[in-house]
């Protein structure tokens, strides 16, 4: 008896103690906050003279463990396409840019390759583009 309630003792400790959470709120000690977000104006510039490319691979094994890039390009308003890929497209996207001063790649074009071995899936992905800078029109207040 007492090595049961022992046991679950230190299962209900165990238990316990492994866990998170996480609050994200908008209210403040005064109340809501209210947040205003303004449309941005911005155009790009575009540099035809050189062509961007890189190449990204990842590899599957099992289906659990994925080898392969891990640095992406996010930007908003930015639609990749889901599907065999996508993920190797922002890496791609990211080395491509990476060192180069420029802000976003204008017009990539998509190489998707995928080979299936047994246990193992790879999926390379090459891109080509031009480079381009944003730049922002100043508002006058």
């Amino acid at each position: 008896m007492n090595k049961t309630i022992l046991v679950l003792g230190l299962l209900a400790t165990t238990a316990v103690g492994c866990s998170t959470s996480t609050v994200r709120s908008t209210q403040l000690a005064q109340g809501a906050a209210l947040l205003a977000i303004e449309p941005v104006k911005a155009h790009v510039v575009v540099d035809t003279t050189q062509t961007l490319q890189a190449v990204s691979q990842t590899k599957v094994i099992l289906g659990l463990f994925r080898s392969g890039d891990r640095e992406f390009a996010e930007y908003p308003g930015m639609i990749f396409q889901r599907g065999p890929g996508s993920r190797e497209r922002k890496a791609a996207i990211h080395k491509a840019l990476k060192g180069t001063g420029f802000d976003v790649m204008v017009n990539p074009k998509y190489i998707v390759q995928q080979k299936h071995r047994p246990f193992v899936r790879t999926t390379t992905v090459q891109v080509a583009g031009f480079g381009g800078n944003l730049v922002f029109e100043q508002t006058e207040e």
